[in-house]
Formats: structure tokens, sequence, C-alpha cells
């Protein structure tokens, strides 16, 4: 149910999924008519007014959930059922109406109206009534997000299930918050939302047997709506004017610069304080998504070697000795397209190797032919995907492949998809739950996953506080072909390593741990840390792994 044939991007995409999907016969297509305009009183103040709508205009090109599209075009390629509707109001149905409505037998009624639907509405169907909600007023609950400085959305748009008189928030969009525009954080929050309504609802099954779109612990209450003064805005203004200024000056004197620690290896999280070295890399690149892997007896680290001329990643290799030493980097793979994250493993006597390879919209595997510096294309596991970070597992008489960006290629970092198969080159079958993880904190890999004390554990990158931050321990509860579950046992933060500003990775063999580190560094060769400062950082200090506090 529309407000009117002029839509959003994102509802334009989810009218078009899901009327294409032959799961849905039919979908009843409801367009309400004369609409009410927004009084003036709903507006918002006059400096948020203004302020929107410079943001809007500046982030236009990036905005594709937000542009308005006629979802009148896709009536002459589809066989939908339209059924206008005459409203006396913006709440209230003509009785007319609601019988239109029953009559279409329907067993879920999709709300992606403005307004909040009404009991009457959610009884016209079998399953009740889904809505996006993000407020009722002019000011979405997203810009409090910004206004209060949440690293992670907690005020975004959400699907509300209203059913037999009964309402619950069963979803609410796990997005990580931009600092600098509103516009950009609305784009994130609503694809997001598209993507779970089309997953969720794609799927007869799914919708009979009603399945829930989140876990209970991403559920809550309807926000409490505030309002909006201009005194408040022009103090906004201000905070938003400095992020700008200091975003620019960062981007033009600094960039970022990913390096490989290297630490003798203690269990994990108990070995706090042992020395570790910075394997540090030429100005011109950066080294991050460090392996390891042992072949007779040696020790070979693996890693993306990606170079800022060129904005391409390889894939080098070094050999560490016993005490920690590694030989000079060597590039071992490189392909037309960019390379990173070069997960290994060995079978039946081979070494093999899944770098990521999204930009060729492929999981491809290779085959050391003459390890460890000639690799051999072996096979692809999946074609026409933008998967990042694959990571294989195999475990109870299964290969498990953890990946992100499957069900979201314009940023991974949210949603993790696990697949299975009887052998690493599959056939692979999409696990029912999918996506397992839907939160930014810990969903995209970080790494081999590994046991430790008989428990299963997955490491994953938590995005919260921008991209790489830090990386989440969690202890895999349950997995088979029809579940999934994961408990969160401890963080790997950054603090700890003077400079520091992330760590998106993390592994280790019998003999080392290895994990990237971002750094800042100038872009005109000036040092920002002094010699001492230097050496403490390289050689006498620890990351950290902070337990998880009992309120998490």
């Amino acid at each position: 149910m529309l407000d009117s044939s002029r839509v959003p991007g994102w509802i334009y995409h989810l009218v078009d999924k899901l009327t294409s999907c032959s799961a849905i016969e039919p979908l009843l297509f409801v367009l309400r008519k004369d609409l009410k305009v927004i009084g003036g009183s709903e507006r918002g103040p006059v400096l948020y007014r203004s302020w929107v709508a410079f943001d809007r205009w500046i982030r236009q090109p990036r905005t594709d959930a937000l542009r308005k599209r006629d979802c009148c075009s896709l009536l002459g390629s589809r066989s939908l059922s339209l059924v206008p509707l005459q409203t006396r109001g913006t709440t209230t149905l003509l009785d007319g109406d609601v019988a239109r409505i029953k009559a279409g037998n329907l067993d879920l009624l999709l709300y992606l109206g403005r307004n909040i639907p009404g009991v009457e509405l959610s009884a016209c169907a079998t399953l009740g009534a889904l809505s996006v909600q993000n407020g009722t007023t002019a000011v979405p609950e997203q810009f409090w997000d910004m206004y209060e400085g949440n690293r992670v959305s907690l005020h975004g748009p959400q699907i509300v299930e209203q059913k037999q008189g009964r309402t619950r928030v069963i979803y609410r969009a796990s997005t990580s918050t931009g600092v600098l525009s509103l516009a950009l954080n609305q784009d994130a929050a609503y694809w997001d939302i598209a993507r779970v309504l089309v997953t969720q609802l794609s799927g007869t099954e799914r919708q009979r047997m009603e399945v829930p779109l989140c876990s209970e612990a991403n559920a809550g209450e309807p926000e409490i709506h505030r309002t909006l003064g201009n005194m408040p805005m022009m103090r906004f203004l201000v905070q938003w004017t400095m992020r700008i200024v200091r975003n620019e000056l960062m981007k033009r004197l600094f960039r970022d610069q990913w390096s490989i620690v290297l630490q003798t290896k203690g269990n994990l999280p108990k070995v706090i304080d042992q020395d570790f070295k910075i394997m540090r890399p030429p100005r011109d690149r950066f080294y991050a998504d460090p392996f390891l892997i042992e072949r007779n007896g040696r020790s070979y680290l693996f890693f993306e070697d990606y170079r800022f001329s060129s904005q391409k990643g390889l894939i080098s290799c070094c050999e560490l000795d016993s005490e920690g030493n590694y030989t000079e980097p060597r590039v071992v793979l490189e392909r037309k397209y960019h390379l990173s994250y070069p997960f290994l493993f060995a079978w039946q006597g081979e070494t093999y190797m899944i770098p990521e390879t999204r930009h060729n919209g492929t999981i491809e595997v290779y085959r050391a032919s003459d390890f460890p510096y000639s690799w051999v294309r072996e096979a692809v596991l999946m074609s026409d995907v933008e998967a990042t970070d694959s990571t294989l597992l195999q475990h109870q008489d299964k290969w498990w492949l953890f990946t992100a960006g499957v069900l979201d290629h314009a940023a991974p970092e949210k949603t993790l998809c696990l697949f299975f198969a009887d052998s690493p080159w599959g056939p692979w079958s999409a696990h029912p739950k999918n996506p397992i993880v839907s939160d930014a904190c810990h969903a995209r890999p970080a790494g081999c996953l590994y046991f430790e004390d008989g428990r299963l554990i997955r490491p994953g990158q938590d995005c919260s506080k921008g991209y790489g931050y830090a990386v989440e321990l969690h202890r895999v509860d349950v997995l088979s072909e029809t579940d999934y579950r994961e408990t969160l046992v401890a963080s790997i933060t950054p603090d700890r390593i003077p400079g520091s500003r992330g760590i998106h990775t993390v592994n280790q063999n019998a003999q080392y741990r290895v994990l990237d580190c971002k750094f800042l560094i100038s872009r005109f060769g000036l040092s920002l840390f002094s010699a001492s400062q230097r050496s403490k950082a390289e050689f006498s200090n620890s990351f950290a792994f902070e337990s998880v506090k009992s309120s998490r």
C-alpha cells in the first residue's frame, strides 16, 4: 500500500522485486489518492529544512534510495491488480476502501505509506500488516543519531508488525552513522530495510511460517518522538560545520595506512602483555589482511599488498623465522582486478588460497603450483556475486562458507551469509537463515574460525565506529544446515597500540598471532611520532583483548 505512485527509489526497488517474485501471487498493489499536504507545523524548523535541502543537493548523485521514481512504469510489464482508494484524511480509510482491501484475501499487507497504519488495515490480512516507520514528524529519527553522536544507528527506520491488536518492532536498520550527511545515512538505512524485506518476503514458506525478521536482541519498542527547535538546530550546525572542516583537513593532510602486527602466540584472549613487532610497509602502499600457514615446519605470512598509485591490491608473502623475523615480502598473485583477504587452506595434500575477488564478481580458488610463490586458478565457487572476505571452515563432515556482501554489496560490513557443501568445490546451498548476522558490529569476517578450549570462535569486524575499527570474537553456539547462533565473548581493540586507529583481521597458527592495525600517516612525508614513540609502538606493547561486560 502506497501513498502515491511516485515513491522513493528504495520503495520502487522493493515493489519491483516483490511483484516479479513467483512465490507471491497475486500482489494487491494499492494506491492511496488525495493524500493531504503536510501542514506547516509539521515541516520542522527553517534551519533544519534549509540544511536538509543543502545536504541532499550536495549528495544527490549518491542517494538513489531517496530519489523519486514512478511506479506506473512497472504496471505495463507486470500483471498487477491495481485498486485505487479514496481517503478522507491522512490516516482514515473509507469503509468501502477497507472492503476492497479485504476482498483481496491478503495473506500479508505491506504498508509503505507515510503514516502508521490503523487497526482496520492490519485486520485486512491473515498475517497482519508490516510497515516501515521512521517517525511521524518531519524530522526523521535518523537525525537524532547524528545529533547525539551515535556511531551505530539507534533511531533508524524500522519494520513494525501489527497483528491481532499487537504491535512490535521486528527489525531496525543496522547501519553505521556517518557524521557528515543525513541523506547518506538515510540511503544506507533504507537500502538495508529493502534488502531485509525482499529476502524475507520472497519465499512463500517464510510468510506461512511467520519467521521473525530479526532476533529478539534487535527488537524493541517504537521510539519516543522528539521535537526540534531552531536553537538546538543551530548548535548542531556549529558541530556539523566543525566535523566537515576537520574531515576535509584530515583527508588532505593524512591518509590511513595498514600495517601488520606480529606477536608470539598465547591463548586468545588470555595473553595481554607480550612483545610484538610491526611490519611497516613503504609509504606508497599498505599491508593488510594477514594470514598464516605452516608448510614443512616453516611459517609463511600472506597478506594484501595494496598500492596507492594503482588503487589495487596484490597478494604478497614472506617467511617467518623462530624469532619472529620476516623475509622481504614478495608478490605471489596479481590480477587485473583488486585482490585482498588471502584465505588459505590445505586439502588432500594441496595448498589453496581464496583471495577476495569481488571486483571480478566471483569467489575464486587458487592452487599452489610451486608453493609459496606460484599459484594457478583452480575453480570458481560462485559467479555474479560481490562477495567479501570469504572464509571456509571444514566441520561436522561439511564445508561451510562464510561471506559478506552477497546481499548488500554496497555495505558488506552489515550482513553475513552462510553456505554449506559436501566438498570445498560445492555445489553450495544457501543457509535458510541468511543473512545469519545483520549487524555492523560483527557481520563481516575478520579471519579464520578456530577452536579454543573446545569452543568454535568466529572473528568478525566491528565497523560501528567506522570501517575496520576492531574485531569481535564470537562463540559459535549452533552451526547446522537449519540454524545458526553465536555469542559475543571478547573484543580486540586498537587502543593499546600507540597511534593505532583500527584492527580488522586476526589470525594465528601454533607459533604466532598476526593482525593488521591502521595508522595515520602524513601525505607529505612528515613524521607523526617521535623515535621513542615509534620504538615503543614497534617493540614493547601489546594489543588489547577487552572482555565483554555483562551489560552487553
